[in-house]
Order: structure tokens, then C-alpha cells, then sequence
């Protein structure tokens, strides 16, 4: 079953990095790899693990209800030493012994994501956020909290990496990540189809808590060293807070202040404003459950 191969050159191990940058793209860690497989969508090309992941396959079968779709698709996965990855991916990639290429999804429009009009789930739109660590935590947020897809700017925001794909931890195979060329005229266009939009502040008044977020909605997160751009931020209907302290409220106001820390990072504010979302759906869901009791 297992293919042995811990003696590539360094050629073929340059030819498979420049395949990799054209059609198809590595995605390692435990939890990327073990969602890709399970993504019907996905077309793997390879499967590579450390000798102490011989049976990843296996018990990634054995632990999955759609196990089927893994067993299915005549994986052979080739048993590569360390130095193989390290090649691959540098010395630095949490990499944790596994890793698969494939080929790269087809990347979704807009379009394409506002074709059903039942569905309420909220965009992310990142303004300028260029940290690809960031990116793939917040695809995990919007995995976790049911976001509809995470939008960003084509000329400002990096293409899908392993990177993203490692820190977004399997989401990147269920919440797509949407590239466009103009966020403001994206997110007129949206507005245009009934979404509301609210962009993230921290000099806001409102907080986001009193905002009756029912409805279809766009959450705009900008950049931590400048927020959002004027354009984006005209384009809102609402600019909220997220909660805080009343500590940390006054030292946005005050800089003196000896407690520096007033804001969240891009990836803890989209957690944090999709939590709210999500709660607020949920309560809808329970009172009109219970007035029809």
C-alpha cells in the first residue's frame, strides 16, 4: 500500500514545487490534510507522511463517518524522511508529517455565492489584511460560526498558501476564500441583493451587541495598522465597537494610558463579531420556535 521514497533528488524536488505554483498547491497538517481528503471536491495528486504516520490513512478512515469518501479514492500514500519535507516546505513548517498535493479548487464569485436566496450566513470582508496566518484563522472562525465565504482584495491579500491553509485548519476545504478586484464596489454590489454591511471601529460609539444583526449581513474587518479605508468605511450602514472593558474604551481614548492593549488582532475581531451573529440568529431561531409552540 505504502510507496517508499526517501531518496528524490534535489531536481524532482523542484519540479514538484513548481507544480505546485502553477496548477496545484501543498497542504499540510494534520487537520488541513485529513479535510482535504474528506473533500469530494478536492483532486489529490499525492499523500506523503513521516514513518511515524504510516497508518494517518487509516485511522483518519476509521475516525470519519464519511470515511467513504477517503477510501474511495486509491490513495497511495508514500512514506518520504524528514529531510523530504524540509525541501518541501523549510525547516520552519508545522508541517506535523503529513502533507498532500492537489490540484487547486475553482475559486467561487460572488455570484455564485448569493444564488440561493434562503441563505442568511454572513461575509467576511477583510480591507488590506495581508498576514497569511491571519487570513487562515479566520477562515477557521468562519468555519466555526457558519460564515457564508471570507472576501478579500485581489491586489492587497495573498493567494491561498499552505500557510492558510495550515492555520485555517481544515476550514479552507468548506468556507471559500473569495479574491475581488474592488472591495467598495463588491460590497455595493451586495448591498444591492439586501445585504446590510457593518464595519469594525474601535473609535465607534455603537457597540456591535446593539445592532439587530437578523438578516443577510457583511462584517468588515480592516487592516490592524490602519482599519478600514475610506471608501470601505462609506460603504457602511453601521461602524460598531465590539464590546470591551470600560478600561479599554478609555485608553482608545487616552494613549497615555499605561495598558497599551485597546484592540484585537483581524482574526480575534472576526471570531469575536461572528460569535455575535451566531448568537443572535440562534435566539431568533428559539423565540419563533417557542411562539409556535
Amino acid at each position: 500500500m505504502y510507496k517508499t521514497n526517501k531518496n528524490r533528488n534535489s531536481k524532482k524536488n523542484e519540479t514538484f514545487k513548481n507544480l505546485a505554483s502553477k496548477n496545484s498547491m501543498w497542504i499540510y497538517g494534520k487537520h488541513a490534510v485529513k479535510a482535504t481528503l474528506l473533500n469530494p471536491k478536492r483532486e489529490v495528486l499525492r499523500l506523503i507522511l513521516l514513518e511515524s504516520n504510516k497508518n494517518f490513512l487509516e485511522d483518519a478512515i476509521s475516525a470519519n463517518i464519511h470515511s467513504e469518501l477517503i477510501a474511495n479514492s486509491n490513495i497511495s500514500p508514500e512514506i518520504v524522511d524528514a529531510n523530504y519535507f524540509f525541501s518541501l516546505f523549510g525547516r520552519d513548517a508545522t508541517h506535523q508529517g503529513c502533507a498532500v498535493l492537489v490540484k487547486k479548487l475553482e475559486e467561487m464569485s460572488l455570484d455564485d455565492l448569493i444564488k440561493d436566496k434562503s441563505d442568511d450566513r454572513p461575509f467576511i470582508f477583510l480591507d488590506q489584511v495581508t498576514d497569511p496566518q491571519n487570513i487562515g484563522s479566520v477562515l477557521r472562525a468562519s468555519a466555526v460560526f457558519d460564515a457564508r465565504a471570507v472576501v478579500v482584495t485581489a491586489d492587497h491579500s495573498p493567494e491561498i498558501t499552505p500557510t492558510i491553509a495550515k492555520t485555517a485548519s481544515g476550514a479552507l476545504e468548506s468556507v471559500p476564500l473569495v479574491h475581488v478586484v474592488n472591495l467598495a464596489q463588491s460590497i455595493n454590489y451586495l448591498k444591492e441583493h439586501g445585504f446590510w454591511v457593518v464595519g469594525l471601529d474601535e473609535r465607534s460609539e455603537k457597540e456591535l451587541s446593539e445592532i439587530d444583526l437578523h438578516g443577510k449581513f457583511i462584517f468588515i474587518i480592516g487592516s490592524e495598522g490602519t482599519g478600514m479605508r475610506r471608501l470601505t468605511k462609506e460603504a457602511c450602514d453601521f461602524v460598531a465597537q465590539l464590546p470591551g472593558s470600560e478600561v479599554s474604551a478609555n485608553n482608545i481614548l487616552n494613549r497615555s494610558s499605561t495598558n497599551s492593549f485597546t484592540t484585537l488582532n483581524v482574526a480575534q475581531a472576526a471570531t469575536v463579531t461572528l460569535y455575535e451573529s451566531c448568537r443572535q440568529r440562534q435566539r431568533k431561531i428559539r423565540e419563533e420556535s417557542n411562539a409556535k409552540r
